[in-house]
């Protein structure tokens, strides 16, 4: 009588160093390597940041303001003595006053080559003379400066104002009053015409619309030490504008020069990283699902840098 007896014998458990796994397919060659791509953002990225600063053109800017209202006040000190002289009547010199057509003419002769305006008013604040005025048959008109014909701002200026006006928002920008005309012109409109019947020369800064400003400076107008009036001499920023359209521009030609060396210089430093290390990635890839084992890999020993120590 024989007795056959079973065993069962448990399966032995997988050793996890001498599992196979399933061979790992390489990635597909992309269109841009990756780390070229951080390289151009980071390098345009800075380089854009630094343009955006030049271009800001703040202190420039104001530089420009600051030298403008100097040639105002020149140009109004030199109009004030000249309406002392000739614009002034009176019986006595204790007595004297400005005679209006005397000081509209003159007013009007002077700011004839300057692209300025000039008003003149009495001490009781009054309106004696206007450069914009013509006194013809007993009435005043006014004359206007029309822009050119056909001026049309174009792409770039109207970023640059669009730049502009973002700046201005930032906290911290001083905001400046805006520059009204009335239909009554009165001293008392104007802060530094008050000012100047004290003596002194005033200035002020204000916004003519969204993208151009309003420079003024009222100086006394004396005769025999006595002040008579104010000149007000006001000239729009159009040419501080210009003067800084024309910087910005130049800072575009040479970003744009910076830019495309920039470029050029960072896709060659991407190559000397990226196809190195794709190389060793390829070789690595065959070595790993070839049975032969006598693949090669790159020529990269020689490199004197992470991907010749990658390479060893």
């Amino acid at each position: 009588m024989r007795i056959i007896t079973s065993i069962t014998i448990p399966a032995k458990a997988a050793d996890p160093a001498t599992t196979e796994t399933a061979p790992l397919q390489p990635r597909a060659r992309r269109g841009m390597s990756p780390i070229m791509r951080r390289i151009l953002t980071i390098n345009i990225l800075a380089l854009g940041i630094l343009v955006a600063g030049l271009l800001y053109l703040g202190q420039y800017r104001q530089n420009l303001i600051d030298s403008e209202i100097k040639n105002l006040i020149s140009q109004a000190e030199m109009f004030a003595a000249a309406l002392g002289e000739g614009a002034v009547g009176g019986v006595t010199p204790m007595r004297q006053e400005l005679v209006r057509g005397t000081a509209n003419r003159i007013v009007i002769r002077m700011v004839e080559s300057t692209n300025t305006r000039a008003r003149l008013f009495h001490v009781t604040g009054h309106l004696v003379a206007d450069s914009r005025k013509l006194a013809l048959a007993g009435r005043e008109v006014e004359v206007m400066v029309l822009p050119p014909i056909n001026q049309s701002p174009g792409i770039l200026r109207t970023a640059f104002n669009i730049y502009d006006r973002f700046i201005s928002r930032l906290p911290g920008k001083i905001h400046l009053k805006k520059y009204e005309e009335f239909p009554i012109q009165h001293a008392q409109h104007y802060p530094e015409v008050p000012i100047a019947f004290g003596g002194e020369i005033a200035s002020a800064v204000r916004n003519l619309d969204q993208d151009h400003l309003m420079l003024s400076v009222a100086v006394p107008v004396q005769r025999y030490k006595q002040v008579l009036g104010a000149l007000m001499v006001t000239k729009s920023s159009h040419s501080i504008d210009e003067a800084l359209y024309d910087v910005r521009v130049g800072i575009l030609e040479i970003f744009l020069v910076s830019l495309t060396l920039t470029i050029l210089l960072s896709i060659y430093l991407a190559g000397t990283i990226a196809r190195p290390i794709h190389r060793l990635a390829s070789a690595a890839d065959r070595i790993r699902q070839s049975l032969n084992r006598r693949e090669q890999l790159p020529q990269l020993k020689n490199r004197d840098d992470e991907i010749g120590d990658l390479a060893i």
